[in-house]
């Protein structure tokens, strides 16, 4: 679902069980299938006494006779009885006589279902006679259970007539002209609909932001399609209010049934489904939320699109096109914006936080195939056998399931904790989450461990900056010299280890083995006794590596590779890290030099050393205006591919080094926002700003990522400045200014990257994320003034160090610097998406008491008002010109400034430094 942001995924609940765990003796099947056997049968009469008559002497029966009346449900098509875990039973040796047996339990009557967990300590009894083993159970409790499961299925006879009804949910309305509606029922009433015939959908989104992107899909800001069939989704307590109920009218049912029940079955098992795996070969379905409603409607110029409520989301509301997950709107109904406001962040999401990661894992590459420079490379992954081990805090009021991200295509072996013993999980079919079940609710403040142990093979990933735009690149003949040394990115977008569902600061130490002709470079410092990263000669057992990361990461990434053997060591460079003020107090921990190392493949092996001290150069940099580097380690990976790009997670950065081209092949890699072919070194000061501003300080949510991509391309265009010069810097903030407006009106920065997508168009993202993200910080730094404006910034830095930020952050940061508010000004340039309206003027006045007079300036602003910083450049008949800003905020801004001599005529911002074009 590339195109949907996982906050916003469709409420699948697909539950599969998990195969056996590891804890489970492999002779469970022989010789406990008498007692599963038992077991099942008692559930399926819910015979009490029978369930009695297997209970051990020693056992409680009034406790067991209570249980079993709580737990037991009669099953009209036979109980299934799975075990799940086995291990000994606390209190008793190893030695086979007594085991904590964990089985699910699930069981249906008519249309509902019922799924339940139970923990039964089981003892083996012997006969003198030396008779086989008959197990009994000595005691039990019923730890979880999924109630409220139903088997939906379309009601055969009954139709209404579907002329006049309407359905709505929050900005989407469906009207039907005739045709007929098929309903599905569940206690309670009717919980989905399908519509066939004639109709009308209307969607018009209130954010003026989600109107502009229904414009960009639509061609209006209100989109209307005509449909022919459509699925409904809704609680049944509510479908009074989201359902015209006085224009359903009974009829005979007619043929249109067959064809209402293609459409029920394509689309009802897509929301609210639970997958039982083994236990059940049916469809079962959980009720929809009193706060949620989905509508999957085929239209005939869009095809399906699906709307949604989804009560426990940020954002609650989505519609996207269905077979491309294209979003088209996405936002926080009335009641959230009015409740929450505008800023949120994912860790609300979330009733726990991860404050530790230890991880071993191997990695075999595996499916290597040579790559094609004309399509995405072949699979290329390794095969990873993992065990990683969570230190976790509850944040929640009282927590009783545990979910963590991994990639679907690695196997969960088992989820084991110190505290909890063996654990119950479940993986959502198709989604990368795995569901851990607590036995006991857990309150706030409760620490605990959580080991996971997988294993699958794993697709690398593609860096997640690929410059130059991957779908852009032009080659005008056949093919690059050479063959890409292989490598394989395991990060943030590969989820090879299992984490928390939102990125969020941890601490961690990871062992990692590879094979004797590859080496790692990942997050953290590197262990002092950690094998060279290039080949070893005659080396033939796997290598091992070890990695500490003390400065808490976001998250955790590695790269394998084949690298080259270097005369490069590992360096410390000294930083220019001084008090920057007085009162700046530092808490934590603090580094006033970095170990930097640079490593490469074969192919760049003779250019590493210019990277080294290019790389030196901006480390020093960057802690020059911030006043520290957040971590105290820094690897820089020259790799091959056939794009430019890079990758910067903490305490390293990949940056792709391009093969070169047959003589005579011209390539097209000019025709990006993000190329600028002034300043070839563009490329790694950003990936190196990284390290501050997406790593050391992070972002709430999608929508923050500009302050990552905007601060890393700022401070590019400054340490451009710095190496290069005014007139590199011009040429950088000009490029960057004439992309923003370019592409402005394809929405605001902080859409962050949703801009762009509906039309395919990735500089779009990058020209308004990452160049108007940077503008916006280039004049604002000229309306405050230097002083100011890295005041703020490193009062910003300093308070989100190791956090995750929002706008509202910045902006609390920089008004605080500069004792004033700044709200306007980031609401017209991050949150919409005009442009300013700008008309200048001049004219000279003489003064009474001198013959050279003042120029007298006049800007006068559209309807709409823009803060911005515009450069005025008086020009002189001898040849001289002065320059000066002029902060332009009000509908009309008039200055007077005295001339010393004759003007030849004012230009004004000459220097491209504000997003606005003026007439003059």
């Amino acid at each position: 679902m590339e195109w949907l942001p996982r906050g916003a995924m469709l409420i699948v609940l697909c539950l599969v069980l998990p195969p056996a765990g590891v804890a489970q003796p492999s002779g469970l099947s022989n010789e406990f299938d008498p007692l599963i056997s038992q077991l099942r049968e008692v559930v399926d009469a819910a015979d009490i006494e029978a369930y009695l008559s297997l209970l051990t002497p020693e056992a409680n029966v009034e406790k067991a006779r209570e249980f079993a009346r709580s737990v037991f449900h009669p099953s009209e098509t036979g109980a299934v009885v799975q075990p799940r875990f086995l291990v000994p039973l606390n209190g008793m040796s190893d030695d086979g006589a007594g085991y904590e047996l964990t089985v699910e339990v699930f069981t249906e009557s008519g249309n509902r279902g019922l799924l339940q967990t139970w923990q039964l300590d089981i003892i083996r009894e012997t006969a003198a006679t030396n008779e086989t083993a008959v197990w009994r159970v000595a005691d039990q409790i019923s730890v979880d259970s999924l109630e409220g499961l139903y088997n939906l299925k379309l009601r055969r006879d009954k139709q209404f007539d579907a002329s006049n009804l309407v359905i709505a949910g929050e900005d989407l309305t469906l009207r039907m002209a005739r045709g007929s509606v098929f309903v599905s029922e569940m206690d309670g009433g009717i919980t989905g609909l399908v519509l066939i015939g004639d109709g009308v959908l209307t969607f018009s989104p209130v954010p003026e932001a989600e109107r502009g992107q229904v414009q960009i899909f639509s061609g209006r800001e209100i989109l209307e399609a005509d449909f022919t069939e459509a699925f409904v989704r809704v609680n049944p307590e509510m479908f009074a209010s989201r359902v015209s109920t006085g224009a359903l009218v009974e009829t005979a049912v007619d043929g249109n049934i067959d064809r209402a029940e293609k459409v029920f079955d394509e689309f009802s098992g897509l929301s609210f489904t639970v997958d039982l795996g083994g236990l059940s070969d049916k469809r079962w379905s959980l009720s929809p939320g009193v706060g949620d409603f989905i509508a999957e409607t085929r239209t005939k110029r869009y095809g399906t699109l699906t709307y949604m409520q989804a009560e426990n989301q940020p954002e609650d509301i989505s519609l996207y096109e269905r077979a491309t997950q294209r979003i088209i709107a996405l936002y926080p109904s009335a009641r959230k914006r009015a409740v929450r406001g505008r800023y949120y962040s994912d860790s609300e999401r979330v009733s726990y936080d991860v404050l530790d990661y230890r991880i071993e894992a191997s990695f075999q590459p595996r499916g290597i195939a040579q790559e094609s420079f004309r399509s995405r490379p072949s699979l290329r992954g390794c095969f990873i056998e993992g065990t990683t081990r969570l230190a976790v805090r509850v944040t929640g009021l009282a927590m009783t399931t545990l979910t963590l991200r991994l990639a679907d295509e690695l196997q969960v072996h088992s989820v084991t904790s110190n505290e909890f013993g063996p654990m119950l999980f479940f993986r959502m079919q198709g989604q990368d989450d795995v569901v851990v079940h607590l036995p006991v609710a857990s309150p706030i403040g409760t620490e605990f461990t959580v080991t996971v142990e997988y294993s699958g093979l794993l697709p690398a990933q593609e860096l997640d900056e690929n410059w130059i735009g991957r779908t852009r690149l032009v080659f005008d003949g056949q093919a690059p010299f050479g063959v890409a040394e292989h490598r394989y990115v395991y990060s943030n977008a590969s989820y090879w280890y299992p984490h928390s569902i939102v990125a969020d600061y941890a601490t961690a130490t990871m062992d990692l083995t590879v094979p004797a002709d590859y080496g790692v470079i990942a997050s953290g410092e590197p262990a002092e006794d950690n094998p060279p990263v290039w080949i070893e000669p005659r080396e033939a057992s796997p290598r091992r590596y070890a990695f500490v990361t003390l400065q808490p990461a976001r998250y955790l990434a590695a790269i394998i590779s084949r690298f080259a053997a270097s005369d490069l060591t590992v360096r410390e460079v000294a930083l220019e890290n001084e008090v920057l003020e007085s009162t700046f107090i530092r808490p934590g921990v603090f580094y006033d030099s970095v170990s930097l190392a640079v490593e490469s493949n074969e192919r760049t092996k003779k250019r590493a050393s210019d990277f080294y001290d290019q790389a030196a150069d901006i480390l020093r940099f960057y802690t020059s205006l911030i006043g520290d580097v957040p971590y105290p380690t820094f690897t820089l990976a020259l790799t091959d591919s056939f794009l430019p790009g890079g990758h910067s997670p903490a305490y390293f950065a990949v940056l792709n080094q391009p093969m070169p081209v047959q003589p005579g092949i011209m390539t097209s890699w000019r025709t990006d926002p993000v190329a600028f072919s002034s300043y070839l070194s563009f490329f790694i000061a950003h990936e190196l700003a990284h390290q501050w501003w997406g790593q050391a300080v992070g972002w709430k949510n999608y929508h923050e990522q500009w302050l990552s991509e905007g601060l890393a391309q700022y401070f590019a265009a400054l340490y451009a400045e710095h190496e290069g010069g005014g007139g590199i810097f011009a040429d950088v903030i000009s490029q960057m200014q004439r992309w923003s407006m370019r592409h402005s009106s394809q929405g605001p920065v902080y859409l962050g990257y949703r801009l762009g997508r509906i039309e395919y168009e990735p500089r779009v993202f990058r020209a308004l994320v990452y160049n108007k993200g940077a503008m916006v910080l280039h004049m604002l730094r000229r309306l405050l003034g230097d002083d100011i404006f890295f005041k703020g910034l490193r009062g910003f830095y300093r308070e989100m160090r190791f956090k995750q930020a929002g706008t509202d952050d910045l902006v609390r940061a920089f008004e605080t610097a500069a004792k004033r508010p700044l709200k306007d000004f980031f609401d017209r340039w991050i949150h919409e998406s005009d442009l300013p309206e700008l008309n200048f003027s001049y004219r000279t006045e003489a003064r009474l008491s001198g013959s050279q007079g003042e120029a007298v300036l006049r800007f006068e602003q559209g309807s709409k008002i823009f803060e911005m910083p515009i450069t005025v450049t008086l020009r002189y008949r001898s040849g001289e010109n002065e320059s000066f800003v002029v902060p332009v905020g009000e509908q009309i801004t008039e200055v007077r400034v005295p001339i010393r001599g004759q003007l030849r005529d004012v230009q004004v911002n000459a220097d491209s430094a504000a997003l606005v074009d003026i007439d003059q």
